[in-house]
Order: C-alpha cells, then structure tokens, then sequence
C-alpha cells in the first residue's frame, strides 16, 4: 500500500481492491481510522463484518486485549486509512475522545452482534430458557 505521513504517529494509507490491510494472528501496531472505501473483516474464510462508515475506527481489538490480531482485514474496495500506532495505555492516557468513540463503536457492535444471534436462535427449533 501507498503510504504518506500526515501528522506524527500516523500514517495515511491507500489499498487496492483486495489488499490485505492486516492479517490474523500477526502482531498489531496500532489501530486505523476509515477514511473511504469499504474493509471487510474475516474470520478464516468467513466474513465477519463490514465496515463502510468514514470515521469509523476498526483493528482496535488487538490493541485493547495487548495481543494478535484477531481477524484478516481486507480492503473490498479502493480504500484509505490513517493507521495510528499506539497502545492501549497512551490511546486511554493522551486521546479520551477516541477512547470513547471505540468503547461506543465496540457497544454498537456488541448490540448488533447479539441481534445477529438472536435471529439466528429464532430459526432453530430447539429454545434455550433463560
């Protein structure tokens, strides 16, 4: 991917349609931040989740649980990004905006994701009581 320095500690990149944006299992240097295009998240060979939003912040679970990356991330399209390579420690200690905006974006998620299992609950025949 094509990459330019915009301000210190983040790099602007542009990946093309099939690019791989980060692999699974490697380490992470950070998070990024969509500017365009879209970035599919995969699990193995399955798609996970989509993310088309500008402004969204995605490849952040790694960064909070200090390990591996915990998916592929892949550019469906032509897309940029800002990485931004830092630790759970400075992003919490020098950015609470963000910090926020990833604990609202992971909340969204979580919500979604339990909807996602709902539905699928509601298609088979066996019910689990709560």
């Amino acid at each position: 991917p094509e990459m330019q320095h915009t301000e210190a500690r983040q790099i602007r990149k542009c990946y093309k349609t099939g690019d791989i944006i980060a692999h699974e299992g490697e380490s992470s240097i950070g998070f990024l931040v969509l500017l365009s295009g879209k970035v599919g998240v995969f699990k193995g060979q399955m798609l996970a989740a989509q993310f088309t939003q500008p402004g969204i912040i995605f490849g952040e679970l790694s960064v909070i649980l200090g390990g591996p990356r915990t998916a592929t991330l892949k550019a469906l399209e032509t897309t940029e990004a800002v990485s931004i390579p830092l630790g759970i420690e400075d992003l919490v200690r020098s950015y609470p905006d963000i910090t926020k905006k990833i604990l609202m974006n992971l909340a969204e998620r979580l919500v979604k994701t339990t909807a996602d299992f709902s539905a699928t609950l509601g298609t088979t025949e066996e019910k689990i009581d709560l």
